[in-house]
């Protein structure tokens, strides 16, 4: 009897062994990427088009389970301008289950646009010699214990 409780022991620990071996650990976000286009809808006299593209890669194990706890991405809208980079608006904050913010086999996805008027936050440099507005954003993923991964976009030029 106790050779048998002996070889179960074995073998319970030699399972649990190989089970830890083959579980990968989380994997940390620590890039991310992010994207803005500015365009101009023909069908809506003088409104402009706004898209965001940001990315954390990762297993999609993982990017699920950074959302379902608690994790969220956060965008600001600023301006460049020369000595100072005003912002313009935001935070805005998407969660898990908010429209745009997915997770897949790449990682974490917010994919979102939307529609303002001619003249409105994006008309960064109005004025007398007003010669364009140039807007970026500055996405951050924060996790559900508050650690912060950050990223700029490319800038964006145009009459807003």
């Amino acid at each position: 009897m106790k050779s048998v409780l002996t070889r179960l022991a074995a073998t319970l620990v030699a399972t649990v062994g190989v089970i830890g071996l083959t579980t990968a650990p989380a994997q940390a976000a620590t890039e991310i990427t992010a994207h803005l286009e500015i365009g101009f809808n023909n069908g809506v006299p003088a409104a402009r088009t706004i898209n965001l593209s940001v990315h954390v890669p990762m297993n999609e194990y993982d990017a699920n389970g950074y959302l379902i706890h608690g994790a969220r991405i956060q965008v600001r809208f600023y301006g460049s301008d020369p000595g100072t980079d005003p912002l313009l608006y935001g935070p805005v904050t998407w969660y898990k289950d908010d429209y745009g913010l997915t997770a897949g086999p790449d990682g974490i996805h917010l994919d979102y646009g939307w529609e303002v008027p001619q003249g409105s936050f994006l008309n960064e440099d109005s004025g007398f010699a007003n010669n364009g507005d140039e807007v970026y954003i500055v996405a951050k993923f924060i996790d559900g214990d508050g650690a912060t991964i950050s990223a700029q976009s490319n800038t964006e030029e145009g009459l807003y």
